[in-house]
C-alpha cells in the first residue's frame, strides 16, 4: 500500500481464500507494515476442507502505508494447502 496517509480502520475487512484439505491445521495471520500479527485464524475447524470468509478486525493503530502480509502456516504434516486468493479492504 503506498500513497495513503492515516491509518487503516477499526472495522477492516480482510477476505481469505484458502485452499487445502484439512484447515485445522491453519494459522492465518494479518501482519502489518511494523510487523504486528492480527490472528485471523487458528487451528479450528476440524478435518473440514479449505478456509473461505471474511473477517473484521480493528486495525486503527497501524498506518496503511506499507506492505500487508498473510501468514498461513499449516501447522501439521500430510496435508497439503495453498493461498487461492486474499483481500484487505480499509
Amino acid at each position: 500500500m503506498s500513497g495513503r496517509t492515516g491509518n487503516a480502520s477499526a472495522t477492516s475487512s480482510i477476505n481469505v481464500n484458502i485452499v487445502h484439505t484439512y484447515r485445522g491445521d491453519l494459522k492465518v495471520d494479518l501482519v502489518a507494515p511494523d510487523g504486528t500479527l492480527y490472528n485471523i485464524h487458528n487451528r479450528t475447524g476440524g478435518s473440514a476442507d479449505n478456509l473461505t470468509g471474511t473477517y473484521s478486525k480493528n486495525l486503527s493503530s497501524e498506518t496503511l502505508n506499507g506492505t500487508w502480509k498473510l501468514r498461513v502456516n499449516d501447522n501439521a504434516a500430510g496435508d497439503t494447502g495453498y493461498i487461492n486468493s486474499w483481500s484487505i479492504t480499509f
